[in-house]
């Protein structure tokens, strides 16, 4: 093999500007009074927050500042993962991806609830049953929590965030694998259908009694 001389080299490290939030706790407080989220949640309500796999910077400050938001409302919060089929598609595997971000019931102060049974609560296109996580499902209200960004696989009106939080990590093992094995086209296609349909449940379902969903 030949010699190969090569040109000098130095590591450099490069940072980018990014936008800062100072006051999180503040922040999150604003935006939980314009959501209005006083006149969705009664008192003794139970809410399930999620919480999902995905590197969120000071996600569990987040979701503790968050859980005492709804106890400030009266509401009984409560943690549900929601992530479809990570954490080895376990009930403790997920609690232990959780764990891995700082997020445990000492930490965000309220019990977390991880199972991976799943509720059938309709159908979309050509018979596709839309799954939901049953104790997700037994809860009066649902709060997403997660980031929004681009999907790496394709591109559509809806990509990578609550949408897909609440379709496919809320599908749990069962509806991520439902949901994935129609590809890339079938989660730009079936993500919005399932969430169009969870409004519709939603309205139907607040007309037979309490619930607040999506």
């Amino acid at each position: 093999m030949p010699e190969i001389n090569f040109p000098k080299m130095v590591k450099i490290r490069q940072k980018f500007e990014a936008p800062v939030i100072k006051d999180l706790k503040g922040e999150l407080s604003k935006e939980v009074a314009k959501s209005k989220l006083k006149e969705r949640i009664k008192p003794g309500d139970s809410v399930a927050i999620t919480a999902g796999s995905r590197g969120i910077s000071h996600i569990a400050e987040i979701i503790a500042a968050l859980v005492k938001e709804v106890k400030d409302l009266g509401g009984n919060p409560f943690i549900v993962p929601a992530m479809g089929s990570h954490g080895g598609a376990t009930a403790e595997g997920q609690i232990a991806v959780l764990k891995s971000y700082g997020i445990t019931e000492s930490s965000i102060g309220a019990p977390i609830r991880s199972s991976m049974e799943v509720v059938k609560i309709g159908e979309i296109r050509e018979g596709v049953p839309v799954l939901m996580d049953k104790i997700a499902f037994n809860a009066d209200a649902i709060i997403a929590v997660n980031r929004i960004k681009p999907h790496t696989s394709f591109r559509g009106a809806v990509e990578s965030g609550l949408m897909k939080m609440l379709s496919i990590g809320l599908g749990k093992h069962a509806g991520a694998c439902l949901v994935h094995s129609f590809g890339s086209p079938g989660l730009r296609e079936m993500v919005p259908q399932v969430l169009y349909f969870g409004s519709s449940f939603k309205r139907s379902r607040k007309e037979r009694g309490p619930g607040n969903y999506w």
